[in-house]
């Protein structure tokens, strides 16, 4: 593809899986760049998705703490800084990185 000449391009696409002992997933993603790209996350099961607001598996089904940089990607199954008895994320999700043109 001439990279010159894009509307987007795909840079990295990937599993997210918290439903097992994972807590965090970091991702070095070469030409990724918050300023012109975007991480997605989406989910793959049906039972990751919310039933309603009063879902009350919600913090469950709910999307990862993504925190982005130049280059790199780390997504967590819950706030660093929330309190341990927290509920994190489980949901199985598919991600990617795009870059859109400037």
């Amino acid at each position: 593809m001439d990279t010159n000449s894009f509307t987007y391009q795909v840079l990295w696409q990937g599993v997210i899986d918290f439903s097992g002992a994972a807590t965090i997933y970091t991702f070095n993603i070469p030409g990724f760049n918050p300023a012109n790209c975007v991480f997605m996350i989406i989910p793959t099961r049906i039972q990751d998705v919310q039933s309603s607001e009063t879902d009350g598996l919600g913090n469950s089904k709910s999307y990862p703490y993504v925190t982005p940089s130049a280059g790199q990607v780390v997504v967590r199954n819950k706030n660093p800084s929330a309190s341990a008895t927290t509920v994190a994320s489980r949901i199985v999700a598919k991600a990617y990185a795009i870059r859109y043109a400037t």
